[in-house]
């Protein structure tokens, strides 16, 4: 069946005006065309869909009908060139977003908040995967965005967005679990709960060479924060976090800060391909 837009505007302008005169003068043309265009639409529809009455015309059923569709085939056609602009320019579409367990409490809400701010017709799809896992979802073009831990392959793009200090996690029952001031990895004489050098290389390292890695005494491994803080809380050992895990609020451990000679920061970076 074919229908032009021309004969759809026109159909629409005549049902709004009851009347080819007004309906002419409203889309700047003359009657007569107007009138063979509708009679033309009639006709390919083989149903009439107005009534004469008067000097004026008026809807039937079937024109009742008919007009709720026009006005939404030609609706879409009117906003089709701004959504077609606005996804060409990453306004609308989806954002995949790949986090480590630790980066959901770090940055993520803050995160999705100026997404949304900013892009408020996109929508968005999380993906919880350790840093390893998310640059091969960058580089398959399977995420948009990583929130990782470096170090970061050369051949992606990123920003730094969050720097944090490291916390000691203690036990209940542990010695420093209410003392005062700040401890020395000196005085920490109960064994660590520590970072899996596969899952966790970045904060494995860095606690590696924090503790000494000839003195880095661990009970177990393991990559999740959530899991080495119940570690920590059955009284296995004590742990460094990222000082934003203390937001989770574990019934049953501490957090002391650490002395000056033993501080120390670790990031987190916004990581994409540069040909995405």
């Amino acid at each position: 069946m074919d229908v032009s837009l021309h004969q759809l505007r026109g159909f629409v302008a005549v049902a709004e005006e009851q009347h080819f005169g007004r309906a002419a003068a409203r889309l700047n043309v003359t009657q007569p065309p107007l009138s063979r265009q509708v009679q033309g639409l009639e006709s390919t529809l083989g149903v009439d869909l107005f009534d004469r009455v008067g000097r004026g015309v008026r809807l039937n059923a079937a024109g009742e009908v008919f007009l709720a569709h026009c006005r939404r085939v030609l609706a879409l056609i009117d906003v089709a060139p701004d959504a077609t602009r606005r996804a060409a320019e990453g306004e609308t579409g989806t954002l995949r977003i790949g986090f480590t367990a630790i980066g959901a409490y770090a940055v993520l809400a803050d995160f999705l908040g100026v997404v949304h701010e900013r892009l408020p017709a996109v929508s968005v799809a999380l993906t919880e995967l350790a840093s390893p896992a998310q640059f091969d979802a960058l580089a398959g073009m399977e995420l948009d965005i990583g929130l990782v831990r470096p170090p970061i392959p050369d051949q992606f793009a990123s920003v730094l967005v969050h720097s944090e200090d490291l916390v000691l996690a203690v036990p209940e029952a542990h010695p420093h679990a209410r003392a005062e001031g700040p401890v020395a990895l000196t005085e920490v004489t109960t064994e660590y709960i520590g970072y899996s050098p596969e899952g966790s290389r970045y904060l494995h390292d860095i606690c590696a060479a924090m503790i000494g890695m000839d003195t880095y005494r661990v009970s177990r491994l393991v990559s999740q924060v959530p899991t080495m803080l119940a570690l920590v809380r059955a009284g296995l050992g004590c742990a460094l976090v990222p000082r934003s895990i203390t937001a989770m609020g574990v019934d049953g451990v501490h957090y002391r800060e650490l002395a000056a000679a033993d501080a120390h920061s670790v990031t987190l970076h916004a990581c994409w391909s540069p040909g995405n």
